[in-house]
């Protein structure tokens, strides 16, 4: 069974810090919102996304309607998301939006005043951005089979079932937030559904009253767990935690693996890409604290090879995707990978099959859980200031090089409004000249090295 259906589930699917709904609220809710998308011909919904439920409803509905699903964040920036939507030219828009070619179809859903030819791959369920919210038109194409398997391995190898009662504050468009809606929902299990940050007030109280049993995060959560003394909170019913979106600090991963062990809970350290819909390997918990530095072993049903002559990481399973997409002529496009994934990532695999990973071939890191293409942040920063710029960086932070301090401030403003990059997650540095190698390409090693 697909775990957008749910006929016959019993108890609570959704709660929100105001309202809860049952599975037989969420399956009314569906058929209702689902009736707007029936098509002769498949179309392409976009929804602008919030940690709601409405957004979560337009989505299943999307889903059962066969429909293709983009999620964006509701936040992005106008002039990026116009350029998406000029691009892939949706049908549906569910979400506030004022743009001319759109007009009301009631319930904040927006419909295309002209209409436009697309011939959608029937297999297409879901389009997810490559890089956050950078406005990327680079989409990853995800089947329902590929969201389906990801989300029944995940079901498996985190031992969830109906009684889990699991907080979702991750972003419903990035993949690790919709990747915890996809299996819950598969458990039949309940989303404690939140857009508060750990650091609010009110969303500790939330998490008690509502006995949640698991929580996700990515490095910085648990970065601001630690300094706000998760370790002494009373949290008598949490069974399980989670963490992927990039590299944890090893010393970070052996003291919550220690809390869990102490305390007889699960710390689940994981590994994924959005083009792996997005779980690839996890680290059992009973083996965590002496494989600290790994990524764990493939996810059921997956697999891992490694080049002999690049030593890049390949992962092999149903839940890759179908491929890119960058413009609406691709949606039409089948599998083209055929459930192999070169990761880019490099690695190394132990005598016990746990796989580390060693370094990257392409370029982008992981800001908050979000990966951010350097490439196109460079690209849209050179046509703001008309000037030289480059990009590099690590998983702590975004390393901007430029040749002034007005380019400085112009690039501090640009990945404030439009990226939404808070301020301790960039570093911009002002250098007399951008260093090149002798061939004359921008020397990013150089530019890392000097920021040491």
């Amino acid at each position: 069974m697909r775990f957008w259906n749910f006929t016959g589930r019993a108890g609570q699917a959704v709660v929100m810090p105001d309202q809860s709904y049952t599975y037989m609220d969420l399956e009314e809710a569906v058929e209702q919102r689902k009736w707007k998308f029936n098509e002769n011909n498949k179309q392409l919904v976009l929804i602008l996304c919030k940690n709601n439920y409405d957004v979560l409803v337009t989505y299943l509905a999307a889903l059962q309607s066969s429909q293709a699903v983009m999620l964006l964040s509701v936040e992005m920036d106008r002039k990026l998301l116009k350029g998406i939507i000029d691009t892939y030219k949706p049908k549906w828009i569910y979400g506030s939006i004022n743009m001319g070619e759109y007009e009301s179809a009631g319930e904040a859903l927006w419909i295309r005043s002209v209409p436009v030819s697309a011939n959608i791959h029937p297999d297409l369920a879901v389009l997810l951005s490559t890089s956050g919210t950078t406005g990327s038109r680079k989409f990853v194409r995800l089947s329902y089979d590929n969201i389906q398997s990801n989300a029944e391995s995940i079901v498996e190898y985190l031992h969830l079932d109906a009684v889990e009662r699991g907080v979702l504050n991750l972003p419903i468009s990035y993949s690790y937030g919709l990747s915890i809606i996809n299996s819950h929902l598969a458990a039949g299990a309940t989303v404690l559904l939140t857009d508060e940050s750990i650091m609010a007030k009110s969303f500790w109280p939330f998490f008690q009253e509502q006995k949640a049993t698991s929580f996700a995060g990515v490095p910085f959560t648990y970065q601001m767990l630690q300094r706000i003394g998760f370790f002494k909170m009373n949290l008598p019913h949490l069974r399980s935690y989670t963490q992927a979106g990039g590299r944890l600090d090893e010393r970070l991963v052996k003291m919550f693996g220690e809390y869990a062990a102490d305390h007889d809970k699960r710390f689940y350290v994981m590994y994924g890409q959005t083009e792996a819909s997005p779980r690839m390997s996890y680290i059992p918990p009973d083996r965590l604290l002496e494989k600290t530095g790994s990524i764990g072993v493939p996810i059921p049903g997956g697999s891992f090879e490694i080049d002999r002559e690049t030593e890049e990481l390949i992962y092999k399973g149903s839940n890759v995707m179908m491929g890119y997409a960058e413009c609406l002529e691709d949606l039409r496009k089948g599998d083209e990978l055929h459930g192999v994934l070169h990761t880019g990532d490099t690695a190394m695999v132990d005598e016990d099959g746990f796989y580390t990973i060693t370094g990257r071939i392409k370029r982008f890191v992981k800001l908050f859980g979000l990966r951010v293409n350097l490439d196109e942040v460079e690209k849209r920063l050179e046509s703001e200031l008309q000037a030289a710029v480059a990009c590099t960086g690590t998983d702590d932070w975004l390393i901007v090089a430029v040749e002034s301090e007005e380019a400085k401030r112009v690039v501090q403003s640009c990945l404030d409004s439009v990226y939404k990059l808070h301020k301790s997650a960039f570093r911009i540095h002002v250098m007399e000249s951008i260093p090149r190698t002798s061939n004359g390409k921008t020397d990013y090693a150089a530019i890392k090295d000097g920021f040491k």
